[in-house]
């Protein structure tokens, strides 16, 4: 797709709702994808976040150049650059609703595949598209320009809302609710059984869980990614939030609005994320505890309880060879044992002090 670069800032400031601002200046080029200023060319864009690129920025041959205003002031002084340049207060945020409209989601094709299986007790809008060997169940609703994608599967009462794209093998549970605009990348499980079982008499009793799981509008699901359905109560997850691949969110777990998560984090049960956190990658979140809004949890990190306050907790040990990861093993196995000496040692320094 090729736009005048007036008619794409337009675009962007309806897909962003009018938050980003942006003045455009010094020429009406034609563009048609972004590329790196060093390479860029006719008809590209190329935009600065890096100080590092600031000078590749300032000798690129690129069409439209996107910047912040003091950057631009730091390359050309206030003399302006005699080329389009659109200021913009957050170029990387114009990157990707820019880069929306030229590689959309979806084909904009609609109809249901003969070769699906559709069940006649499912709603599904006449917008919508439904692929060849998706699976949709009775009682089941797609909302408009909604794309069910080959080998995806929408289970008996689940709400599947409007322009949401549920890519192969993506799968919905029973009664699961997905808010407008939802993704659900390839192998994504959103709504099969939490884990719970009684104990009773040295075996395991399996707890039937009745919740649901409900996403919120926006919400991103990556690769096997899974989201168990609650035992009782919903397990929930806000608006905007975005999830990476390999996730575990178990049963009903709150996980506010507009989170982001790396691969790999696992969450324990019944536990509350607050709005805004930031979650890396391989981060053990126990069950049962609350973390507040706006806390952020490094890489690698076990998290067993939490205070009140929002922060940032990062603990996980880094690489050794192995001879220096033996000996720091076998310290932290001495701690208890080297702690109760520390007290004793302490105490005899004080008998001795009050004796001086």
């Amino acid at each position: 797709m090729k736009f005048p670069s007036s008619k794409l800032v337009e675009m962007v400031l309806e897909r962003s709702g009018g938050r980003l601002k942006m003045n455009l200046t010094g020429g009406d080029p034609e563009v048609s994808r972004f590329m790196p200023p060093q390479a860029a060319g006719e008809g590209d864009i190329s935009f600065l976040t890096d100080p590092a690129y600031a000078e590749a920025m300032k000798a690129s041959k690129a069409a439209l150049l996107v910047l912040r205003e003091k950057d631009a002031a730091a390359l050309w002084g206030e003399k302006a650059p005699e080329r389009a340049v659109l200021y913009c207060d957050n170029p990387y945020a114009f990157f990707a609703f820019a880069s929306q409209i030229f590689f959309p989601a979806v084909s904009g094709e609609t109809g249901i595949d003969p070769r699906a299986d559709v069940s006649p007790e499912a709603n599904v809008h006449p917008d919508a598209l439904i692929e060849a060997f998706a699976v949709v169940k009775a009682g089941a609703t797609i909302g408009a320009r909604t794309v069910v994608k080959s080998g995806a599967y929408v289970d008996y009462g689940a709400q599947v809302g409007e322009d949401v794209i549920l890519q192969p093998r993506a799968y919905v549970g029973p009664a699961t609710v997905v808010g407008d605009r939802s993704i659900l990348q390839p192998g994504a499980v959103v709504g099969a059984d939490g884990f719970g079982f009684a104990p009773f008499l040295g075996e395991w009793v399996k707890i039937p869980q009745v919740g649901r799981v409900v996403l919120g509008t926006d919400v991103e699901v990556g690769s096997n990614t899974t989201i168990d359905r609650g035992a009782l109560a919903d397990t929930e997850v806000g608006d905007g939030t975005k999830l990476d691949n390999l996730i575990q969110l178990g049963h009903n777990d709150k996980i506010g609005k507009h989170c982001v998560m790396a691969a790999n984090v696992g969450i324990a049960g019944s536990t509350t994320v607050g709005d805004h956190c930031m979650i890396g990658g391989a981060a053990m979140i126990n069950g049962h505890i609350t973390i507040p809004s706006g806390s952020n949890v490094g890489p690698a990190t076990a998290i067993t309880g939490w205070g009140k306050e929002p922060m940032t907790k990062t603990g996980f040990y880094p690489a050794l060879d192995p001879k220096n990861f033996a000996l720091t093993a076998a310290s932290i196995s001495r701690l208890p044992e080297m702690r109760k000496q520390l007290r004793e040692l302490a105490r005899a320094v004080k008998a001795l002090e009050e004796k001086a």
